[in-house]
């Protein structure tokens, strides 16, 4: 799922003010602090489109909470266990 002009622009504009030099290497992509919300899964899930699940903590939890809530629908054939 692809994100929509409208966040990837909203992520682009985020990213130029993040500073790196005070974030760590792998900051987006660590596990949150706590539970998201069903709205912050999902942009959670646009925003990490492009990182595979099994490598990507944010990601994962996003999708946790998105099946949990019957938002989405875990592919019964995925061998890798990660629905």
């Amino acid at each position: 799922m692809a994100a929509s002009p409208e966040m990837a622009a909203f992520i682009a504009v985020e990213d130029e003010l993040l500073n790196r030099a005070v974030y760590p290497l792998n900051w987006p992509h660590e596990a949150p602090d706590r539970e998201f919300s069903t709205d912050d899964a999902h942009r959670a899930m646009q925003r990490h489109a492009g990182c595979p699940a099994n490598t990507c903590a944010r990601k994962r939890a996003a999708q946790k909470v998105l099946i949990d809530a019957g938002h989405v629908v875990p592919d019964p054939r995925n061998s890798r266990g990660l629905g």
